[in-house]
């Protein structure tokens, strides 16, 4: 949802039945939303490749301004962190919890968290709620909203957020028509009716704490930017703009370089002028398959030459030094932007590229992983319509599993944990070994169950054959 509009009613607070902390919070973070709204649909629209061009006015001819020229490196730029930020779903010191596994499915929380992380790598921040579903709803429902729809106040001494607002639902011009406020006492529903008066709807919270939790990138103690920065930076943006730029003088030189220029001397302008007295269009004079000039008045034969033709390895090396520099800001290997180099890089080399994208994102996976452990913590503590105070001690081991971010083949992986194994015998069909392997926590239920249901098998055939064998001996017995 962008574009949101006609926030002036939530700024003033001029909605009955609010309490005057209510009132404030929401005013206060309807201006919130309001005020960052165009930075951060700036940076969706440079995402979506729909940054326009900034001409310098100096080498692009003008009626050329205009086309349509896009660079996609920001939208690489988020995808290739968020991709290999897979949330595998929560484990617990013990195994699995049904409940909480039935949470996950029933919420799609997997995709719904590679949603939410796109949209936090876009505009530094995402929020995921927590709540009793509705009739047709999960029983527990998560969901999550982008910086454009949601914003939240920050609490220093509490380590998290106070206070929050997301909208639910907007009308077709953008006015938010239905918007919920979360705090540490209520959940207050806030839904404008088609008469135009807005009516309010309250939940107490039984939680000790507010049911929304914000996933923040590059999150610093500065005081004026807890919500952290957005992966598409100012320098990124720059850089994107010097490339489209180069994109399209590339454009234009192509065109250039594909019709060389060439000159005739000493022809009379008959010569370029039919029967009829009419001008020749330039693109036949230059397509024509066979030319012919007869001496002009002067009696000298025209002359025709072409001047040398234009190189196009002067913008192929600016681009390269560009996704070079893009390369350097976002941690990303310049061959995934489309810059291919004369001799393959060795396996190694391929890895030293990844590297710091890899600790990049194991940095967001341990970021990530505290704001889901906080959502599932309330999300067992809701579905079973407990206080947070009574859930277990091993519903509070929950921890937040991911794949891991070097994506390893099998055929290494596998040989590392043979190694370990070698090592440590006992602690084959551990959870975790199986994880490491890179099974799901699905085929790691098959396998674990498959497992069980064998040494079942085997324990009855033992007993069948050690019951045989006593039986054996008795009738042996007795016959003597």
């Amino acid at each position: 949802m962008s574009g949101l509009t006609g926030l002036e009613a939530l700024k003033a607070a001029s909605v009955p039945g609010l309490t005057d902390d209510e009132a404030e919070a929401l005013s206060s973070l309807a201006e919130t939303l309001e005020r960052k709204a165009a930075r951060n649909t700036l940076r969706k629209g440079y995402y979506e490749g729909k940054n326009a061009i900034k001409d310098l006015r100096i080498s692009i001819p003008p009626p050329l301004a205009t086309v349509d020229t896009v660079v996609g490196w920001p939208a690489k730029a988020v995808d290739m962190l968020a991709a290999r930020s897979i949330f595998n779903g929560f484990t617990f010191k013990s195994g699995q919890n049904d409940l909480m596994r039935s949470i996950v499915r029933q919420n799609r929380l997997k995709q719904l968290y590679h949603q939410a992380t796109t949209s936090e790598l876009i505009g530094s921040c995402a929020f995921l709620t927590v709540s009793k579903g509705l009739p047709g709803e999960p029983d527990v429902l998560v969901s999550a909203y982008s910086s454009l729809n949601a914003s939240a106040r920050w609490n220093h001494r509490k380590r998290r957020i106070d206070a929050g607002l997301t909208v639910v639902e907007a009308d077709k011009e953008g006015r938010p028509v239905w918007v919920n406020l979360y705090t540490d006492a209520a959940v207050t529903a806030v839904t404008k009716a088609a008469d135009g008066l807005w009516t309010v709807q309250r939940t107490v919270n039984r939680q000790p704490r507010i049911l929304m939790e914000p996933l923040i990138f590059r999150q610093s103690l500065d005081q004026g930017r807890p919500f952290g920065r957005s992966r598409i930076s100012r320098a990124v943006m720059s850089i994107t703009d010097s490339a489209v730029r180069e994109a399209l003088r590339t454009e234009v030189a192509s065109e250039f370089f594909t019709a060389p220029q060439r000159y005739l001397l000493g022809a009379d302008e008959d010569a370029f002028k039919t029967k009829d007295g009419e001008e020749v269009p330039t693109y036949r004079a230059y397509m024509a398959s066979l030319i012919a000039f007869s001496t002009n008045e002067e009696g000298d034969i025209p002359q025709f030459g072409q001047l040398p033709q234009m190189s196009m390895q002067p913008h192929m090396e600016y681009m390269r030094s560009l996704a070079a520099r893009f390369a350097g800001e976002t941690n990303i290997p310049v061959e995934s932007l489309g810059i291919i180099h004369d001799n393959p890089s060795s396996a190694e080399a391929i890895y030293a590229a990844k590297e710091d994208l890899i600790v990049e994102v194991n940095e967001l996976n341990e970021a990530n992983g505290a704001a889901l452990e906080s959502i599932g913590l309330l999300a067992l503590a809701i579905g079973q319509n407990k206080h947070l105070d009574d859930l277990g001690d091993e519903e509070r081991t929950i921890t937040a599993n991911f794949a891991n971010p070097a994506s390893p083949s099998i055929v290494s992986q596998s040989d590392a944990v043979v190694k370990m194994l070698a090592a440590m015998p006992e602690y084959a069909y551990c959870d975790v070994m199986l994880e490491e392997l890179g099974f799901t926590e699905d085929q790691i239920m098959r396998l674990q169950a498959a497992r069980l249901d064998d040494l079942v098998r085997a324990n009855a055939r033992a007993a069948m054959r050690e019951a045989t064998a006593i039986a054996v001996g008795k009738a042996a017995y007795h016959a003597s």
